[in-house]
């Protein structure tokens, strides 16, 4: 018997360590790993949040760009560092992509070495065109690639990116004919306003500078209705029923991270996404608010979802 109370006595210890952990934290400044370049777009909403959660948890969150491969190079840093509260991580829809495509091997489990901490955003992606292609809807840039075979592209950071197996979905739905071209960084927008590629799938936020310069236009958006900030544009769904395509940003942190600072970040994460949804839905986000395990349930459905998917345009 004295074995047991050993045992018994031990995980007292243990759970009272971590209790007296969690009501120190954060004593420290907070690295917050984005997947993506400055200008990104999961960079943009972590910058734009960090100021709110700082003031709630009182110290800084200090933002560490690790960009590449298909964002999941940011992931592998998180799951990782010590599971302190000290490193958390910013997730997207690529990460159920990378989960589910055969070309990608993660050095991590997604599952297992990362535990979900808060949702940040839904993001619509907007459908645009090059202007000079004469066409205002779905349906007519369908038919104009069909009329012309082969001589039209579409970009994307690659195949089995977000933006690459969104596209290629619509393809396979509408029976669109455009040839995948690869770009690196913002230059796929550069290419979509020089003529180079006719259509691009991409956030509104990072989107808008293109659209000013008058070379491309919105013809649609592929979430299942309409976006708030623009009414007056279709959903994909509403000529391609069962389309719907949206990214999310979110936070996790290294598996074994305390539940009590995973909860502290939780709250704080949930209020400031609270104070910024005016500007948040300005940019064409959708705010999100859950508690961690209804996350994990979110991000279970999303990978479900890309999984159909991917087998789709494989």
């Amino acid at each position: 018997m004295r074995p047991v109370r050993r045992i018994a006595s031990l995980s007292v210890l243990l759970l009272l360590a971590a209790t007296a952990q969690g009501q120190s934290w954060p004593s420290k400044p907070i690295r917050v790993v984005v997947p993506q370049a400055p200008g990104g777009g999961s960079d943009l909403v972590a910058r734009l949040m960090s100021p709110e959660i700082e003031k709630r948890l009182g110290q800084p969150f200090v933002i560490e760009n690790k960009p590449g491969g298909n964002d999941s190079i940011g992931p592998d840093v998180v799951a990782k560092a010590a599971p302190d509260g000290y490193t958390i991580g910013v997730i997207s829809s690529s990460l159920s992509i990378n989960q589910t495509s055969a070309g990608i091997k993660l050095p991590f489990d997604p599952v297992r070495d990362l535990v979900p901490v808060a949702p940040m955003v839904r993001i619509p992606m907007v459908v645009m065109v090059n202007t000079e292609l004469g066409v205002n809807d779905l349906k007519s840039m369908v038919a104009v690639s069909r009329a012309r075979p082969g001589k039209l592209n579409y970009g994307s950071a690659g195949p089995t990116t977000f933006g690459g197996m969104a596209t290629e979905w619509l393809m396979r739905l509408s029976g669109a004919d455009y040839t995948g071209v690869t770009y690196g960084g913002r230059g796929i927008l550069q290419g979509l306003v020089a003529g180079d590629i006719h259509l691009v799938f991409g956030g509104l936020a990072a989107a808008t500078p293109t659209l000013q310069t008058g070379k491309a236009k919105i013809i649609a958006v592929t979430s299942a209705q309409r976006m708030t900030k623009l009414p007056d544009v279709p959903a994909v769904a509403e000529t391609f029923p069962g389309y719907e395509v949206v990214i999310y940003y979110g936070f996790v942190a290294p598996a074994g991270t305390p539940p009590d600072i995973v909860n502290r970040l939780n709250a704080a994460i949930g209020e400031s996404i609270q104070a910024l949804t005016p500007k948040l839905l300005d940019m064409g986000n959708e705010p999100m608010r859950m508690a961690p395990a209804d996350f994990k349930g979110y991000l279970a459905r999303d990978l479900a979802t890309w999984t159909k998917v991917v087998d789709l345009v494989k």
